[in-house]
């Protein structure tokens, strides 16, 4: 039986979202994205991912369910800036070139691509380490 869980291993914060991610079985970013907007647009977000901080136990020493699976990770490969880029195109099997552009054609557009990128950045969890775990460095 599954049992929701938050993920000692892949936490940013508390390890709400990716353990979210873990048990509907869908990349954490996409939870963290909806607690971020969440939070800018009314505040309930920061109430909600509060509530399940308290809530939802932690779980200790376990890999998590989806980690050999395609994960959505900062490339340590293609990196030019961050690893945003390189990370979508790997994710996606796409040249990283197609996803800068994207950012580049959006930056011109209020700032937007800018603020996404970054956004991003600090969301994705970093490169994969040889082990298959995230590595801590995320210069």
């Amino acid at each position: 039986m599954k049992r929701l869980h938050r993920s000692h291993e892949e936490r940013k914060i508390a390890g709400v979202c990716a353990g979210l991610g873990e048990y509907f079985e869908l990349d954490p970013v996409f939870f963290r994205l909806f607690f971020l907007f969440s939070i800018l647009f009314g505040g309930l977000g920061a109430i909600a991912y509060a509530m399940l901080w308290i809530l939802m136990p932690l779980r200790e020493g376990a890999q998590p369910a989806g980690a050999a699976g395609r994960r959505l990770r900062l490339s340590a490969k293609e990196r030019m800036i961050g690893g945003v880029c390189g990370g979508l195109g790997e994710l996606f099997e796409l040249d990283p070139i197609l996803f800068r552009a994207a950012f580049l054609v959006l930056a011109f557009i209020g700032g937007l691509g800018i603020l996404l990128y970054v956004v991003l950045w600090l969301l994705i969890p970093g490169p994969a380490a040889p082990g298959g775990t995230a590595q801590p460095d995320r210069s």
